[in-house]
């Protein structure tokens, strides 16, 4: 049986080769079971797709630490692969807090952990610089004594529409890595033009997030760039439940049937039932 440390050390080497792996997000343990079987590098947690499972919201503070880790070790319990956990600010304001996630990250068996600048608080969405910084440094400080390979993402939530925006957003990514974050990630970054400044001027492997509408850049193209991850964030999860309520509406408006002929379609002959009964 694959041990912690073999995830974490074998996670932490997936973002030395900056080849652009690709880290889909499951968002229970059914869609683990299923990318499990498809034998991606990694897996990840989606705090959007765990939140809508559980009916509630994103990123508002209705899923508490303990229920994101206890998400997080249902889905390692059913994979072999590494798995990053979504854990949002780190569910708390202060360095401790975030500490205090970060050591249950490590114990249910995680390979590493993003944490987020953005507060939740409407008033002040985005910790003040130095406040984001002193929250990342206290994480990594800590992995460094107790886990070494456990593999940091700082994420810098800010727009990046203008030039402006961008460059306090690189600000922030530089600033996390020389707090001690091992990768960086802004998931507003789309454009090819942006994505190539941040590579050139951060020096830490970048995750792009992919799992959303108009991004058009392929797998081939991140690589090239030197992207090192690419997450789909809550894209699948987005799908599943936006097929579900189109399914739903259809029998409840229509009175018809037909939204389960588009279950299996020529492009895609798969039978999920024959494929779960082959992973359980």
């Amino acid at each position: 049986m694959v041990t912690a440390a073999q995830r974490r050390s074998a996670f932490k080497a997936l973002h030395e080769t900056r080849k652009a792996f690709l880290m889909p997000n499951p968002f229970d343990i059914g869609s683990a079971r299923i990318l499990d079987g498809m034998r991606f590098d990694a897996i990840a947690t989606s705090s959007a797709g765990f939140a809508w499972a559980q009916g509630v919201k994103d990123a508002e503070g209705l899923v508490s630490r303990d229920e994101a880790l206890a998400h997080a070790a249902d889905i390692i319990a059913v994979t072999s692969l590494p798995v990053n956990g979504d854990l949002e600010n780190g569910f708390g304001d202060s360095p401790d807090d975030v500490v205090e996630t970060i050591k249950g990250a490590i114990e249910v068996g995680l390979a590493g952990c993003s944490i987020e600048d953005y507060s939740q608080d409407p008033q002040h969405p985005f910790y003040a610089l130095d406040l984001a910084v002193e929250r990342i440094k206290a994480a990594s400080d800590y992995i460094a004594r107790e886990a070494p390979d456990f593999v940091l993402t700082a994420r810098s939530e800010g727009p990046v529409k203008s030039d402006h925006e961008l460059e306090m957003t690189i600000k922030r990514l530089k600033a996390f890595v020389e707090a001690g974050a091992d990768c960086v990630y802004a998931p507003m970054l789309k454009d090819k033009a942006q994505i190539s400044r941040v590579l050139n001027e951060v020096d830490a492997p970048l995750n792009i997030l992919a799992g959303r509408k108009n991004f058009h850049l392929t797998r081939k193209e991140l690589a090239d760039l030197g992207v090192a991850r690419i997450s789909i964030g809550a894209g699948l999860a987005r799908l599943a439940y936006s097929t579900f309520t189109a399914a739903a509406e259809d029998m409840k408006d229509g009175g018809s049937f037909g939204c389960f002929d588009r279950e299996e379609t020529a492009e895609t002959p798969v039978n999920f039932e024959d494929f779960m009964k082959a992973r359980l």
